[in-house]
């Protein structure tokens, strides 16, 4: 469904009283709510937040509210289902004019709000939504995101393919989000003490970013099993990065993946001394310039007596022949680098 034909579920312009809008408890930001929250209780939530406080700055540096809010008319109000942000950020505006705190404006400068009336199913409003937040002009958090897929397809029945074409995204791409955002909604489930799970959601969208850990998933399905427990158990602290880390352990050899696993497993363990043992191990194996390094310090706290030992010894000549040879040989390696042209 293209955006063209999108635009046909909604009328207007129309002007409506601001104190007419109300805010959509469907919103997808509050999904992982297991009640509806008041009205007043997502304008509190919403002023928290710095792209509200933004907004403020926004309107009133320009005096108006640039683009119409979106709303679904029932018993005479307005839901808003597109532009819940720009509705808290008038009303503050609003009682900071009442107050005194606003100079610039006269009282009720904002109290018309100019608005476009959906009416479409609600299939067809969250399909329009999904052309405007998920790949549209006004993308929302990953999260928000994946969860408006993941509706899309499990509410309305849709599938990767059709919600790829509605929101000009790759099938790879809407399986990734709805798996990430099923998977954030297990872990909720599972561990309901963590208030606001969607702050955990980059753990599982980088989980099916990658695809060696997709790959790990469709070995064993119980693997979820187990990242889930990893990040309610603090495996994890700096979202996405962390789980590239554990990407890396997973596509190791054996035994080393086993190895690094059994640390990051145990009560103590985190990514980071797991991975620490990754980077000591590929260090100890392929990083050849760490060895010089050992080799330059040895060499530097040599003394004048062990020096005395080459002069009795021939083996100890050659060898020190030798390491001077091929320090020759690797410095014209390294200038032949530029041209592409190295001696063996």
């Amino acid at each position: 469904m293209s955006l063209c034909k999108v635009k046909k579920f909604y009328d207007g312009p129309i002007d409506v009283a601001l104190k007419n809008l109300i805010l959509d408890q469907h919103n997808v930001r509050f999904k992982h709510l297991p009640q509806l929250m008041s009205d007043r209780q997502i304008e509190e939530w919403l002023l928290d937040e710095q792209d509200v406080r933004q907004l403020i700055k926004q309107i009133l540096r320009i005096g108006y509210l640039e683009q119409p809010i979106f709303v679904k008319k029932q018993d005479g109000k307005y839901i808003v289902k597109e532009g819940n942000r720009r509705t808290v950020a008038l009303r503050e505006i609003t009682r900071q004019i009442i107050t005194g705190k606003i100079k610039n404006f006269e009282k009720g400068h904002f109290d018309i709000v100019t608005v476009m009336v959906l009416n479409g199913t609600e299939k067809e409003i969250d399909l329009f939504l999904g052309t405007a937040h998920v790949s549209g002009p006004k993308e929302w958090a990953a999260a928000n995101k994946a969860g408006h897929i993941f509706d899309l397809i499990e509410k309305h029945n849709e599938t990767y393919e059709s919600v790829a074409e509605y929101l000009a995204m790759t099938k790879r791409e809407v399986m990734n989000y709805y798996f990430a955002s099923k998977a954030a909604q297990t872990y909720g489930k599972r561990y309901p003490q963590d208030k606001n799970y969607l702050h955990k959601f980059s753990f599982f969208g980088e989980l099916y970013n990658s695809r060696v850990l997709r790959e790990w998933l469709e070995e064993d399905p119980s693997n979820l099993d187990h990242f889930i427990d990893m990040v309610a158990g603090k495996k994890f602290s700096v979202t996405y990065r962390d789980v590239r880390k554990f990407a890396k352990i997973i596509a190791m050899q054996e035994p080393k993946c086993s190895q690094a696993l059994a640390i990051l497993n145990k009560e103590d363990g985190n990514i980071e001394k797991a991975y620490d043992f990754v980077c000591e191990t590929l260090t100890s194996k392929t990083n050849s310039w760490k060895k010089i390094e050992n080799i330059h310090k040895t060499l530097k706290e040599m003394t004048y007596e062990e020096y005395s030992e080459e002069i009795s010894d021939p083996k100890k000549q050659f060898l020190l022949e030798d390491l001077s040879r091929l320090v020759t040989t690797m410095k014209e390696n390294v200038s032949r680098l530029k041209t592409g042209a190295v001696s063996s």
